[in-house]
């Protein structure tokens, strides 16, 4: 079994503490036979190796599991704080960190940062005709389809209800493309719940100075022209114009 990087930490603090315990009972029973003669130096010497080895991992064990116990709950927190409970995906607030995180840094030379928005097509009706459990059942479907074929440099979140937001580095904007595109028809191409889902999806390049909100934006007007069209589809906003400033 393989231990985690918290048992490692509280293994090694046991030793530790077992060890610092063995040479502080030693040098203090090392003087007390000098202190009380009656007591043999066989005896000292025993009792300070024995003593410390029963002790000290009794209260080693009780210290870590309670240390342990704070640091799963820690973790389970800090999961709950930037994932989306139902889905398993990053929420809006780690997508934000994590995307802005990304566009800051420069990816490799030839690539390109894009982002996405793909909105679940006709949601309502599927809620309101077969309940909210089906809905549930096709958002988690839906999510394990996104995170199986999702590339490395991407960052995948349900931004909230039927909404998803992706976001990352792809070799090029055909390569983003054609995985938009290819994403698309994933989804049509399976019924999860047993309930016939397509997704509408608009999504954009990243170009010069622009933010992440900027980006999000763009692919949100994309995703409206996508619904407009009629839906089951991935649109690409157009670049921006460069706004040309006069100098008076």
């Amino acid at each position: 079994m393989r231990l985690s990087e918290h048992e490692w930490k509280a293994a090694r603090t046991i030793v530790s503490v077992t060890l610092i315990a063995t040479v502080i009972s030693f040098t203090a029973i090392w003087t007390w036979t000098y202190i009380d003669p009656v007591l043999t130096l066989e005896h000292a010497y025993a009792a300070s190796i024995i003593m410390p080895l029963v002790i000290s991992p009794l209260i080693s064990f009780g210290v870590q599991r309670a240390h342990l116990k704070v640091r799963v709950l820690s973790d389970q927190n800090e999961h709950l704080a930037n994932h989306d409970e139902l889905t398993g995906l990053s929420n809006r607030r780690a997508f934000f960190a994590r995307a802005e995180a990304m566009r800051a840094r420069m990816g490799p030379a030839s690539s390109v940062f894009a982002c996405a928005i793909a909105d679940i097509d006709d949601f309502k009706r599927i809620n309101d005709q077969h309940g909210h459990d089906a809905g549930d059942r096709v958002l988690k479907c839906l999510s394990d389809i996104l995170a199986g074929i999702a590339p490395p440099d991407v960052v995948i979140a349900r931004l909230g209800g039927e909404e998803f937001a992706i976001a990352g580095y792809f070799a090029s904007e055909g390569i983003a493309r054609f995985w938009f595109d290819a994403l698309v028809r994933e989804i049509a191409s399976c019924q999860p719940a047993g309930h016939d889902v397509t997704v509408s999806l608009g999504w954009c390049v990243a170009q010069g100075g622009e933010t992440l909100s900027t980006l999000l934006n763009r692919a949100d007007r994309a995703l409206y022209a996508s619904k407009a069209a009629g839906k089951n589809q991935a649109g690409k906003a157009e670049r921006e114009p460069l706004r040309v400033v006069a100098i008076a």
